[in-house]
């Protein structure tokens, strides 16, 4: 929707400008000049588009588009999964759906901060979010019957079993889009120890040359306190 409205806006912005650059002229010249600015305008707006979005994401046009759609449709999934907060009759169940909840929204928010990490988690928008939904409106469907026969209740335990296989999956999906987070992390604390110990080295050895230097200079000066006394 997003890209189809960009493409939308550039054929407007390359038309307006079409028509007045061909306003002076008349017959063919006219058509000349519409034909000319059209095409330029177009091409430019569409390359000044590109590298500000190539600057800022990392990211060509259509893929950008592209990732944006699929977080619009990951939005709309984390909500049917919100809603099912109402409808759990278990504590157990209430906790799980929290833990998913909280576990797609942060796999959410990062990519869409940073887009281009889509691409080191596709499986979670194919795949795995999907399945979490499905199972968790299912799941609750299950627990909102009042009567439970055994098969029922069979089919609630295998539900909130896969389910948990499902949540160790998106914690798994969450470690992989943070890994670079970690790493860097990581880097930053050696990085700082190495400088605190730097700056304690020669704080630790101006500690342990000051008593030498206090007994040298009281004994010198004791040595000339002496000679005065005499």
């Amino acid at each position: 929707m997003r890209y189809s409205f960009y493409w939308f806006r550039r054929s407007l912005a390359s038309l307006i400008a079409a028509l007045l650059a061909a306003s002076p002229f008349n017959g063919f010249l006219a058509y000349g000049a519409f034909a000319l600015s059209f095409a330029i305008v177009f091409v430019l707006y569409t390359n000044v588009s590109n590298m500000r979005i190539q600057k800022k994401y990392g990211l060509n046009r259509k893929e950008y588009y592209y990732i944006r759609n699929q977080l619009q449709e990951a939005k709309l999934k984390l909500s049917r999964l919100q809603h099912l907060f109402l409808k759990v009759r278990s504590l157990s169940s209430l906790r799980q759906m929290i833990e998913l909840n909280s576990l797609v929204k942060r796999i959410y928010s990062v990519v869409k901060k940073e887009p281009k990490r889509f691409y080191e988690i596709e499986s979670f928008f194919y795949s795995h979010l999907d399945s979490v939904v499905e199972l968790a409106e299912k799941s609750a469907l299950l627990s909102s019957k009042k009567v439970k026969g055994q098969d029922l209740k069979q089919s609630l335990i295998e539900t909130k079993e896969t389910l948990g296989d499902l949540s160790k999956t998106l914690e798994g999906d969450l470690r992989q889009v943070l890994a670079r987070d970690i790493e860097h992390l990581t880097i930053e604390l050696d990085v700082a120890q190495r400088r605190v110990k730097k700056q304690e080295i020669p704080l630790g050895q101006d500690t342990e040359g000051a008593p030498e230097n206090e007994q040298r200079i009281s004994n010198t000066t004791g040595t000339r306190y002496g000679r005065k006394k005499r």
